[in-house]
């Protein structure tokens, strides 16, 4: 199955919104609830959980839900760089024209897209 950059921003900024009304109670995420079928979405929160950019509080439930811990630093992180819609399109962009791409790869793309942003570019990428 191939990773979709879309579908993995897509549950780092639901994952994001997620505050729970208390302390103890977790918030359920299913792989029903984003764009791609059911079995990509289950394969992208994993590869999500495996990259160490989200925590989840044990198995999925019989129904395929997850209870979502929270976004680890790492995780913010990366949401942070590819939040702001026109940086996620440069980078995608540039990211297309290799054709082959890391977490890591898109994680500097797009720290270099708003280092540039703000002025802080060394070569004016």
């Amino acid at each position: 199955m191939k990773r979709n950059l879309d579908l993995l921003r897509e549950i780092l900024l639901a994952v994001e919104e997620y505050e729970p009304a208390r302390i103890s109670m977790l918030q359920s995420i299913s792989p029903r609830d984003f764009s791609g079928t059911e079995a990509q979405n289950f394969h992208h929160i994993n590869m999500l959980v495996d990259a160490g950019y989200i925590k989840l509080a044990g198995k999925p439930t019989l129904a395929g839900d997850y209870a979502v811990h929270g976004m680890t630093i790492a995780g913010h992180d990366f949401l942070d760089a590819i939040k702001e819609q026109s940086v996620w399109d440069h980078t995608k962009k540039r990211v297309g024209e290799v054709g082959s791409w890391t977490l890591d790869i898109v994680l500097a793309v797009a720290k270099e897209e708003v280092k540039r942003r703000l002025g802080l570019a060394l070569n004016g990428a």
